[in-house]
């Protein structure tokens, strides 16, 4: 494997995180989806023409806030030194906790703006380990490339395709995690259940200083040697 096992750990939360508000929404919004845009962009045009004005306007809004977290994540990319992993956590944290505040009989799509800017920011941030570019926040490709994989493994018994099978069958089973556990909170909670993901988003934060910490000692280590060799 080319990453890891850190990276194994934070991508799997993150997969955990992505299930969960994925199941989130779609119980607490009225099945509305906030992971991806595919059906906002459809709503958007079926409410030009079923001339609903309010709907339109809340799923332009979404469709915004989606597109701008991209944008930002490009800006803090290119322009700055922040650390991308950190910010996106930090936007889950504070998205949990907003979510946990919406009242249960708002309009569902103005329920899940939140999730808009947290998943596109997600999504940005951790979007695969090493190789592999697996999405955190949904289960489309995940899928293809896992049946890929195996049956690539199968037919023609390649190794390789073995470990990426794999490798997508841990994002799927980690985002499935996410969803069992979100449907047992907000069947007892509501949407409040939201901050029952905030003890990951912690875990995820501890996870990049401990990879943060071992890159620093690895690059004192690597100097240390060159000195002794010298």
């Amino acid at each position: 494997m080319s990453f890891s096992r850190k990276d194994l750990c934070l991508h799997s939360l993150m997969c955990l995180t992505g299930g969960f508000l994925g199941a989130y929404a779609l119980l607490c919004r009225d099945f509305n989806f906030g992971n991806s845009q595919t059906a906002n962009l459809i709503q958007i045009f079926t409410c030009i023409l079923g001339k609903n004005l309010f709907e339109f306007a809340l799923r332009i809004l979404g469709a915004v806030l989606y597109i701008g977290a991209v944008v930002i994540y490009v800006y803090l990319e290119k322009k700055t030194s922040v650390n991308l992993e950190r910010y996106a956590i930090t936007v889950n944290l504070f998205g949990l906790i907003l979510l946990s505040l919406i009242p249960q009989k708002i309009n569902p799509v103005a329920g899940i703006l939140p999730i808009f800017f947290m998943m596109s920011t997600q999504w940005s941030v951790f979007h695969g380990v090493g190789e592999y570019n697996s999405s955190t926040i949904f289960s489309t490709n995940n899928i293809r490339q896992c049946t890929l994989g195996f049956s690539n493994y199968f037919v023609a018994k390649d190794k390789k395709a073995l470990e990426k099978g794999k490798f997508f069958g841990n994002s799927l089973i980690w985002y499935h995690i996410g969803v069992v556990i979100s449907f047992f909170c907000c069947r007892y909670f509501g949407t409040e259940a939201s901050i029952f993901c905030i003890p990951v988003m912690v875990v995820c934060f501890l996870i990049t200083f401990r990879q943060e910490q071992n890159t620093i000692v690895g690059r004192a280590s690597s100097r240390e040697t060159l000195k002794g060799v010298n």
